[in-house]
């Protein structure tokens, strides 16, 4: 066994200490690299990012808001491929409870969504399932959130891959006015119009004619019934 001088055991002890506390600072600060600040629910949503052409940004604003507003909206749809038509309502309240229903000569669904609950429900046989399942109206080649979400990220799609320059106008929907613009794409020139509130109010595309027939500021609450 080494003995060593007073001088040298309190040198020895002085450099442990010195690698302990090394070794803790970096075990500390690897842990808050991996953990940091937990994100808070807005931080987890997809951030808006406009295209940066003024003409598509006005349409594609009102439309990223839509899921702020409360309103009733009714829409006629009609899918080219197959020529189908449908009518669908749309209401949506407080708390961004939102009811969309959608009716053809196939199908008669609507979706709820309230709070964490959340079901797609046959009206016609009064059966429900949990979750939201797009594909019970798969024949329209829409999604539920057709009223205005769904076609803001069709129209950022479509601004990058036009092929000419977008064109803005106004047309007046269901006696609502709407900002719209036209937007040239392969295969011709989709149309796209919003109103204040953010709701899609018409869209023209090579598939699909979606155009608002009735609108309310105020809610339906009787839409959330299954």
């Amino acid at each position: 066994m080494t003995h060593l001088s007073p001088t040298e055991r309190h040198s020895t002890r002085r450099r442990l200490g010195q690698t302990l506390a090394g070794v803790t600072l970096a075990t500390l600060t690897l842990c808050a690299c991996f953990t940091g600040e937990r994100p808070t629910f807005e931080d987890e949503l997809p951030p808006v990012v406009p295209t940066g052409n003024p003409v598509v940004d006005t349409v594609l604003s009102r439309l990223d808001s839509a899921d702020t507003s409360e309103f009733a909206a009714a829409f006629q749809i009609d899918t080219k491929f197959g020529t189908l038509r449908s009518t669908a309502e749309v209401t949506q309240a407080a708390g961004r409870r939102l009811s969309v229903t959608v009716q053809n000569d196939a199908v008669y669904i609507r979706y709820v969504s309230d709070g964490a609950d959340e079901r797609t429900c046959n009206l016609s046989t009064a059966e429900c399932e949990t979750g939201l399942n797009d594909a019970r109206i798969s024949n329209t080649q829409l999604s539920h959130r057709f009223y205005a979400p769904s076609f803001a990220q069709r129209l950022r799609i479509s601004a990058d891959r036009r092929i000419g320059d977008p064109v803005a106008s106004q047309r007046t929907v269901a006696g609502q006015l709407a900002e719209c613009v036209e937007v040239p794409v392969a295969g011709g020139v989709e149309t796209y119009c919003a109103l204040e509130s953010g709701v899609l109010a018409y869209f023209e595309g090579a598939d699909v004619t979606v155009e608002l027939t009735a609108y309310s500021p105020t809610p339906n609450e009787s839409l959330f019934d299954t």
